[in-house]
């Protein structure tokens, strides 16, 4: 097998041309993030307004709305993926995406009774870091920012009382996720 050395110059090139096709991606894809960003807020809020009225034994059915679009956003990145070859920023990012969904539907559904109030801001921290890795990758500073947003604001619902968390968390999915997601779509569109 024969490999070709890369210049310095060269090697830059390509990383710089990978690194632009992910970011194109998912600018194009700003979508998924205002379709989670609007779920994410409308589940939390609605969350929210159960427990304000009384309605403690279901106040976790909006939730299951999340599975819902787990499955519409595999049907929708399989759709894309037989579009478009993926590189390898994009498939990490994509896998990065999907094992933090399955842990956040994991504590949500089966661990909720163990962490309690916890759990939001666990899960905030979680998207968290998807959102700063993503930002990091596509080189997106308003993606960057608004997974530190995220974080911070994970850190200051542990000292939320319970029952407002929900509404902190639908809060910060439409400020840091939903409006970005239209940010990059509207940039990309351009």
């Amino acid at each position: 097998m024969k490999t070709d050395k890369l210049s310095p110059e060269k090697s830059f090139e390509l990383i710089t041309q990978i690194i632009t096709q992910a970011r194109n991606k998912f600018e194009e894809n700003g979508f998924i993030y205002m379709f989670w960003g609007g779920l994410i807020a409308i589940t939390s809020v609605s969350q929210f307004v159960l427990l304000k009225n009384g309605y403690y034994d279901i106040n976790w059915y909006p939730y299951l709305l999340i599975p819902i679009g787990v499955i519409y956003s595999t049907i929708y990145y399989s759709k894309k993926k037989e579009k478009s070859k993926q590189n390898l920023i994009s498939k990490i990012v994509s896998v990065l995406w999907f094992v933090l969904s399955i842990n956040m539907m994991i504590l949500g559904f089966l661990f909720s009774n163990n962490l309690k109030e916890n759990l939001i801001p666990i899960i905030l921290i979680l998207l968290s870091i998807g959102t700063i890795v993503s930002g990091t990758s596509m080189k997106s500073k308003l993606l960057f920012y608004s997974g530190v947003f995220i974080g911070l604001s994970a850190f200051l619902s542990f000292y939320l009382e319970w029952m407002y968390q929900p509404l902190l968390m639908g809060i910060v999915s439409t400020v840091a996720v939903l409006i970005p997601g239209t940010i990059l779509m509207v940039k990309h569109k351009r």
